[in-house]
């Protein structure tokens, strides 16, 4: 049985690392690289680091930055920000990351996934889903125009070869007040992707309510890292109480 994974995620602005509530009001946190440090000495899982702005700003993830929080790492790393072309990709995974996270390239041209995944393989391609509800349903939050519901999303990104989903509930993000568990019941009805579930962590039974009540084998948090005091390994213990296959060292 796959051991669930419980992963940090640092989002960076360019300069340095701030946390959002519902994708606005960055607040600022404090240095990556630090970070970086901080979690790889507690032996998280996983690490993902995505940089906000940079696709917003029409400009590159600083290459140089990216690097020095990987050589921090000794474990998989995610990194998404500002990818327009296949070698911004291959530039990543040039200097060690494990995958590479997509969005609004994937929004503006969906043919772009498919691309990636048949040049790159489908393991280092995730997807980022970024759902905000909308009615009875939820559609994919972005400042490009495009007016697209998750799961149909969702289904177009699988059926291009994407080999993973980061499920983000934008009404969620920050507010520390649980996951959106129908919004990770949905797409796992949609699709047969491994995702990872994020925002709305805040207290160690929300992650008990999440995988009680989902089938799925990740989480991603940030908030509850930078303003409780509980660490990955907090969590882990909370699910293995629970049942859940956890890695402890």
């Amino acid at each position: 049985m796959l051991k669930i994974r419980v992963i940090p995620v640092l989002t960076f602005n360019g300069i340095g690392l701030v946390k959002t509530k519902q994708f606005s009001n960055p607040r600022m946190l404090g240095n990556p690289i630090q970070a970086a440090k901080v979690f790889n000495a507690r032996g998280v899982d996983e690490l993902v680091f995505i940089d906000i702005l940079a696709s917003k700003q029409k400009r590159k993830i600083n290459l140089p930055i990216i690097q020095d929080v990987i050589k921090e790492c000794y474990m998989p790393v995610g990194i998404g920000g500002g990818i327009s072309d296949l070698w911004d990709i291959n530039d990543l995974l040039r200097i060690g990351a494990d995958k590479v996270i997509v969005k609004s390239k994937a929004l503006i041209n969906p043919e772009f996934v498919k691309e990636a995944s048949d040049f790159f393989g489908s393991q280092c391609i995730t997807i980022a889903v970024d759902a905000k509800k909308h009615g009875d349903g939820y559609k994919i939050y972005n400042n490009l125009g495009v007016d697209i519901d998750v799961i149909d999303f969702v289904r177009m990104v699988e059926d291009s070869g994407a080999g993973e989903l980061i499920v983000n509930a934008v009404d969620n993000d920050g507010m520390m007040n649980g996951f959106d568990c129908q919004l990770i019941r949905l797409v796992e009805t949609a699709s047969k992707l491994p995702l990872i579930a994020l925002g709305g962590g805040g207290d160690l039974h929300h992650y008990k309510e999440l995988f009680t009540n989902t089938n799925v084998e990740a989480v991603g948090s940030s908030s509850i890292f930078s303003f409780t005091q509980f660490t990955p390994l907090d969590i882990k213990k909370e699910l293995q109480a629970i049942g859940k296959p956890v890695r402890l060292c």
